[in-house]
């Protein structure tokens, strides 16, 4: 089949229809102006640049001379204005108004109008005057008035736009070519050429579902109705009416819809009997000079194809018999059943494809643009019979071979499409074509914005030469004008590779802020950090800005930190990790020192040092972890060696485990600060199991340790020696004095070689026990009995003691008592105790309720340190050489220990 383009008639001596005006510059004025409402910086009195903007289309329209384009931006913003067009171009420079840029039939950024009122366009005594690429009416609140009015005006091209609602296409007056070309009419009204118009060309359109006649003339000489699609209209798809001579009508593709009977479509205004059942319809006043042919009609079945002159005819053989008219008309029953509109722009499209006796059937001579409603060239199909001499179909459709495209991206500078610049890439275009046409143009962008590259060849090159991600596409233009476009797999090009500088603070806690600082041009697959102190390392999928650890024991660790990215790059960085802190140091050295054991607020085990020789506090850091929860210890205690050892328990479940700490110089291999593993003192490797304990205490002398623990109302002794690492088995020591089952909380001290170890009873009874480890013996008494009780009142019971001894030979006891602190101290030498004292009076504390104590001795230097209900943490010191308290201050405070609120376990040792 022979490949020919038909020799469009864009001048028809007939009708005086002419072709679609081209736009030229206009002298010095700058050939566009520019409409933008969604700007902020827009104005009407403004220069219309796309820096500055017009607000509205009127502001534009006001201005524009012959020659230019307003170009109104669409996709942000609705322009709800009524536009009145009074200047006018010439037909060498005619004045065009562009609501997109995209290819014809693409609205998804078009500009809107919706006026509240009046037409959206109105042109009345204009001429040389392009509207194109506008959705009208856009939502269809304008109800009765056409979207676009022409009156009185010469050479106007309404092309490509869309009219998605209500309003139509009206003109009338002295109005002169008119082209309506290209348009989609969806739902909406149709095109009304009213009395006085003259060779008006209606071509290249869709009507789907036109709420009236889709094209009608009234009174209208000389108007062509070429190459539209007419589908299921509520009146006549085409009406030629009044005194209208000289119309031609051809190569239009018609159908009333695929009823079996005549019927309404969704939102016709008229009922089916009333409607007119003709699909081309001809006034007795019209016929002369009227040509009606090649068109495909097919009507309702019980309904006419024709109407000329007053007689209506069934179908085309009638009519062609009874007037020698329609010697090429068709029927075509054509729909979209099966998927035929489907994955198309335009839902009838494809109709000559599907259709032979469509494609290649339309008369070559009659008026029109030169194009379909894509802006396709007319080609020859060769599946199609080609009897009738000419390339085009009927319709607004112009079928295509050209189905589609595929686009590949390679290299060979890396594994994929990833690389450093320059990096050269090369794109392969194969197209998807039924029919042997050549590709006119292959525009591939490779989307870094350099511009379309315009071949002949299906195969181009491209260095990129900056860094970023692109994503190249291609258009395939084929002889006719066809279209067809792909996208390719993305590019990514860098001019740098994986990279990181870790950077690394530690604060007094050792809490670590680590910041791996990697970048690569790619993406990561994974980031793994090792700490460099044992514990597991930490690995994610995609880096993390920040990550945090927490050192236990200060020291330098190596910290690895390894990046991976999806070019295959895999980058370890290390770096040395100097974890100390200053003021734990300071807390470590030679002098009065406290250690405090806490269970804060995040039910963490953490502890704390002071050096009061120094005046610093170290800030609470975590104790390394154990076999068991931190969450799960109900009671904990601590106490300091001879040997500069802290020896710290845990209650966790009823077992008891102890952790030591080096608090002295580094020796043995062991660092100074350095905590050793946790270990269990009860079982039977150890103390031996004990059933029901509640609280535990500890107090040493020299390098020996005694652990208490209260269970079932009595004390239970054991002493561990650390060197050896054995333990003694539990003994009862409220069973060797005969005291009463009911110990509620115990505390120990030694003065000497004497173990004493108070004992509060549910009674509000504190009893005294003595351990004379040089007689091996125990004695004891009432002390409660002696002095009395710690509050005036029996009523008023302790809930908890704790006691520390001074070089004097003195043991003192203090009890929590109705949230305040007291003390009595017993004088071992002089065999006596004195009273009980407010120590919350003596030292300020009578606005803090004590729920919990423990007490920590600096030779004559006692260190009191109590919690309140809120988990704050306070101390008092008592001097007993200088015989005077300090005031009470917070342990708690950023100054000190730190911690904040939420602590509920505290446990002291001094040394």
């Amino acid at each position: 089949m022979r490949l020919r383009q038909s020799a469009v008639l864009v001048v028809a001596a007939a009708t005086g229809i002419v072709t679609l005006p081209t736009v030229q510059a206009a002298g010095a004025a700058p050939a566009e102006l520019v409409v933008n409402g969604y700007a902020e910086s827009c104005s009407d009195t403004g220069s219309g640049t796309a820096a500055q903007p017009f607000c509205t289309v009127s502001g534009a329209a006001a201005v524009v001379q012959p020659g230019q384009t307003v170009k109104v931006v669409g996709g942000l913003t609705t322009y709800r204005e009524a536009v009145h067009l009074t200047r006018s171009g010439t037909p060498e420079q005619p004045i065009t108004f562009l609501g997109t840029t995209a290819p014809l039939g693409d609205f998804n950024q078009a500009a809107q109008l919706a006026p509240a009122e009046g037409s959206d366009f109105t042109l009345d005594g204009v001429h040389d005057v392009v509207i194109r690429g506008f959705e009208l009416d856009a939502q269809g609140t304008n109800t009765g008035a056409p979207a676009v009015t022409v009156k009185n005006s010469q050479r106007i091209s309404l092309d490509g736009n869309e009219f998605p609602g209500n309003g139509g296409v009206e003109v009338s007056g002295s109005s002169d070519r008119v082209t309506v070309s290209r348009n989609s009419f969806s739902a909406s009204d149709g095109v009304v050429l009213g009395a006085g118009t003259q060779h008006a060309l209606v071509t290249a359109n869709v009507f789907s579902g036109t709420r009236s006649t889709a094209v009608k003339a009234v009174d209208a000489p000389g108007v062509a109705v070429t190459n539209n699609t007419i589908a299921v209209s509520c009146g006549e798809s085409v009406r030629i009416d009044g005194t209208s001579p000289g119309a031609v009508i051809e190569n239009n593709l018609i159908t009333a819809g695929s009823r079996a009977a005549s019927g309404d479509p969704s939102g016709c205004a008229t009922p089916g009997p009333n409607r007119g059942e003709t699909e081309i319809s001809v006034s007795a006043g019209s016929t002369t000079d009227t040509k009606v042919d090649y068109n495909s009609v097919h009507p309702w079945s019980d309904a006419n194809a024709y109407t000329w002159g007053g007689a209506s005819y069934p179908n085309a053989a009638a009519f062609r018999a009874a007037t020698g008219q329609g010697a090429h008309e068709i029927d075509t029953d054509f729909n979209c059943d099966g998927g035929k509109c489907n994955g198309v722009v335009g839902p009838y499209s494809r109709m000559s494809l599907f259709y032979p006796a469509l494609a290649d059937s339309a008369d070559p001579a009659a008026p029109g643009v030169g194009t379909d409603l894509r802006g396709y060239t007319y080609a020859d199909n060769p599946n199609a019979d080609d009897t009738l001499g000419g390339v085009r179909d009927r319709g607004a459709y112009e079928a295509t071979g050209l189905g589609g495209a595929t686009l590949k991206v390679t290299t060979t500078d890396a594994p994929g499409l990833r690389g450093s610049a320059p990096f050269t890439v090369t794109a392969t275009v194969t197209t998807q074509d039924a029919w042997p046409l050549k590709q006119l143009d292959y525009a591939v962008d490779f989307g870094d914005g350099t511009g379309p590259v315009h071949s002949t060849s299906p195969t181009v090159t491209h260095t990129y030469l900056t860094a970023g991600t692109f994503y190249p596409s291609v258009v395939v233009t084929d002889t006719h004008g066809a279209k067809a476009s792909a996208g390719a797999d993305q590019v990514r090009v860098a001019t740098t590779q994986l990279a990181a500088d870790p950077t690394v603070t530690v604060d007094d806690t050792l809490y670590a802020t680590i910041r791996p600082n990697a970048s690569t041009p790619w993406s990561f697959t994974s980031e793994e950090i090792d700490f460099g102190d044992g514990t597991p390392k930490q690995s994610q999928t995609y880096p993390l800005g920040t990550y945090n650890h927490q050192y236990m024991v200060a020291g330098d660790y190596e910290l690895t930190v390894t990046d991976r990215d999806d070019s295959g790059k895999v980058l370890v960085t290390k770096r040395t990790v100097h974890a100390v802190s200053a003021r734990d140091t300071a807390a470590l050295q030679p002098g009065k020192r406290v250690q405090l054991l806490a269970k804060n607020g995040k039910d963490w085990l953490v502890d704390a040092g002071a050096n009061y020789d120094k005046g610093v506090w170290g800030q609470f850091m975590p104790v390394p972890g154990a076999g068991f929860s931190a969450k799960d210890v109900t009671a904990m205690t601590s106490v300091a060696t001879a040997d500069q050892y802290l020896r710290a328990f845990a209650l966790v479940g009823g077992k008891v485990y102890r952790a030591d700490r080096n608090l002295g110089p580094a020796a043995g291999g062991v660092a100074q600060g350095q905590w050793l593993p946790w270990a269990e003192v009860t079982g039977a490797n150890g103390a031996g199991d004990l059933g029901g304990i509640t609280q535990i205490t500890a107090a040493s002398t020299g390098n020996r340790i005694h652990v208490l623990a209260v269970a079932g109302g009595r004390v239970y002794e054991a002493s561990g020696d650390r060197a050896s690492g054995t333990w003694s088995k539990w003994g009862d020591i409220t069973a060797a004095l005969g005291y009463p089952a009911n110990t509620t909380s115990a505390s120990a001290a030694f003065i000497g070689n004497v173990l004493h170890v108070a004992m509060l009873g549910s009674d509000g009874h504190v009893r005294v026990a003595d351990g004379d480890y040089n007689r091996a013996r125990w004695s004891g008494g009432d002390m409660t009995a002696a002095i009395g009780y710690a509050w005036p009142t029996q009523y008023v019971k302790p809930t908890q003691v704790g006691v520390a001894a001074t070089p004097d030979g003195k043991l003192h006891v203090f009890a929590v008592v109705w949230d305040r602190l007291m003390e009595a101290g017993g004088d071992y030498v002089a065999g006596r105790w004195s009273n009980w004292a407010d120590v919350s009076a003596a030292t300020g504390m009578n606005s803090i309720a004590v729920r919990q104590v423990t007490v920590a001795g600096n030779g004559s230097t006692l260190r009191v340190f109590t919690l309140d209900p809120n988990g704050n943490t306070f101390e008092a010191d008592a001097d007993y050489a200088a015989g005077h308290w300090t005031r009470t201050a917070s342990v708690s405070a950023p100054g000190a220990a730190g911690g904040g609120s939420g602590t509920s376990l505290i446990a002291a040792a001094g040394l």
